[in-house]
C-alpha cells in the first residue's frame, strides 16, 4: 500500500499516511470523519507494512455494536493485552472528532472534545511514522499539529 504525507483530505480507505518527524511529546494527530460501519480502526505504526503489520503503537479500534473502544499495541507479529472502555462515544452515521495527543508517559484520546482514555507507550512514541486508516468510516480530514 502506497503512503501519502500528512494532512490527508477526503482519501480512499484503507490508507496510509506518512507522519513527517514522528510523534514527539506535544505532537497531537486528529481525524475528523463520519462513522459508517460497525468497526474502525486507527493504527499509529512504526513502519508502513499493513500486512503482515509493523509493530503498532496504539491500535485504536471503534466498535459501537460492542458498546466499546478497543486500545492495544502490537509488538513482533503479536498482539498486547488490549485495554477494553465501557462505552463508545462514536455512532454509526455520527460525525467524530478523535484527536490523539501524546504526552510523556502515554497518549490522550479525545473523541468530541472529551477526554476518552489514556494509553501508556508501549512503543516508542517518537519512531511512529505512520498512520494506516481501516474501512468502516468516511474521512474528511486526518491532521498533526503541536
Amino acid at each position: 500500500m502506497a503512503s501519502v504525507m500528512l494532512p490527508l483530505f477526503n482519501p480512499d480507505l484503507p490508507c496510509l499516511g506518512a507522519i513527517l518527524g514522528g510523534l514527539p511529546i506535544g505532537k497531537k494527530i486528529i481525524i475528523q470523519g463520519t462513522l459508517t460501519s460497525n468497526r474502525f480502526n486507527i493504527n499509529l505504526q512504526l513502519g508502513p507494512e499493513v500486512a503482515p503489520r509493523d509493530d503498532t503503537a496504539l491500535h485504536l479500534s471503534v466498535r459501537p455494536n460492542e458498546r466499546t473502544i478497543v486500545l492495544n499495541s502490537y509488538v513482533g507479529q503479536c498482539w498486547q493485552d488490549e485495554e477494553r472502555s465501557s462505552f463508545c462515544p462514536i455512532a454509526i452515521g455520527q460525525p467524530f472528532t478523535i484527536d490523539i495527543r501524546v504526552e510523556e508517559s502515554c497518549f490522550v484520546i479525545v473523541i468530541n472534545d472529551e477526554t476518552f482514555a489514556t494509553f501508556q507507550h508501549r512503543q516508542p512514541n517518537d519512531m511512529v511514522n505512520y498512520i494506516h486508516l481501516g474501512e468502516g468510516a468516511t474521512i474528511d480530514a486526518v491532521v498533526e499539529s503541536f
